[in-house]
């Protein structure tokens, strides 16, 4: 089955574009960032911590569409070096979601040099 990660920074629209998508499909998970850490707490919002809590979503995309289901997920994913992991490990389509809040140190995030679909946000995630 396919995987389809929504990337972006804080409030582009990641989640509302992710729910529309996988709301009423059959066989499809919709896997939000915000959700998981509260499965997996402990990680902070370090680079380090980041990079953790997206592989380990990768790692749970991966499993899940190997089990016939469809995957959304909708996590920052923030690093271009990152993505290339992520794609290793589950295989996903990148849809880059713009806008949302400014790159700083706070909430860093780089663009996408090749998603698969470029988006404008909502500014409501």
């Amino acid at each position: 089955m396919s995987v389809y990660w929504f990337t972006g920074n804080t409030k582009s629209g990641k989640t509302t574009l992710a729910r529309r998508l996988s709301q009423g499909q059959h066989n499809t998970v919709l896997l939000d960032g915000d959700a998981l850490r509260e499965v997996w707490p402990g990680l902070g919002l370090s680079k380090e911590d980041r990079q953790e809590q997206c592989l380990r979503v990768a790692r749970l995309a991966q499993v899940l569409s190997e089990q016939g289901l469809n995957v959304v997920v909708a996590v920052i994913a923030p690093y271009e070096d990152l993505r290339r992991r992520i794609i290793n490990i589950c295989g996903c389509a990148f849809i880059y979601v713009k806008g949302g809040l400014d790159n700083s140190e706070e909430t860093p995030y780089e663009e996408p040099i090749l998603p698969c679909l470029t988006v404008q946000g909502l500014n409501n995630d």
